[in-house]
């Protein structure tokens, strides 16, 4: 419960460090950077040496974001997001059918494109996202945190179509599509090491000027 703790107060004091460089900005006439929200499901798996089905698992995934607008076509947006995902049915090399079910907190780092079409703007964008793995089950709530380790690392690819509302506070409203791959090795006991996760996320997301 410790470990857990202190991964969700290093993540929230890694979203206080991003929000702390970016006050000095708002007092612009226009500012570069917006807080935004978002919310949605993603499907996940595992794929790997050491998996020999890959069926996905529905979970949900939320959290918060800073979009720095470097110019009009390109942005940078670090994530702190909580994602629950896993495995439906794993079917590990020693024989074994199983369920996985992990709760993660995800750091993205996304470079992001923008074509120049607003009010409707359609991006494009990649980086890299460093995962906290802060608990790990199989079957109905079996703890299995010694059969996995801790920390993830993965590439994201996806898209977005934005609508510019420039009501109030409220700036930006968006549907986004993305594809995380896991490139670390999640598992961590004999016959169950070479596991990678993969996921398929959408999501809605509110963007608000600060």
């Amino acid at each position: 419960m410790q470990t857990v703790t202190s991964k969700l107060t290093a993540s929230i004091a890694t979203l206080a460090l991003l929000l702390g460089l970016a006050l000095p900005m708002s007092s612009q006439a226009q500012s570069p950077v917006d807080l935004g929200v978002r919310g949605g499901v993603t499907q996940a798996t595992f794929y790997g040496d050491d998996v020999n089905s890959n069926d996905f698992r529905p979970g949900f995934t939320g959290g918060v974001f800073l979009n720095y607008q470097v110019n009009d076509a390109f942005a940078v947006q670090p994530e702190v997001l909580y994602s629950r995902r896993g495995t439906k049915n794993h079917n590990s090399a020693a024989g074994n059918d199983l369920r996985v079910r992990q709760d993660v907190i995800e750091i993205p780092v996304l470079l992001k494109l923008s074509a120049p079409t607003a009010p409707v703007t359609p991006r494009l964008y990649v980086g890299p996202a460093l995962g906290f793995v802060t608990n790990s089950e199989l079957g109905n709530g079996n703890d299995a945190d010694d059969s996995f380790t801790d920390v993830d690392f993965s590439g994201v690819v996806g898209g977005e179509i934005a609508y510019a509302l420039n009501k109030g506070p409220l700036s930006e409203i968006a549907v986004d599509g993305r594809y995380n791959l896991g490139l670390a090795n999640l598992g961590d006991a004999n016959n169950f090491e070479d596991v990678r996760t993969s996921a398929f996320t959408g999501t809605l997301s509110l963007r608000f000027d600060i």
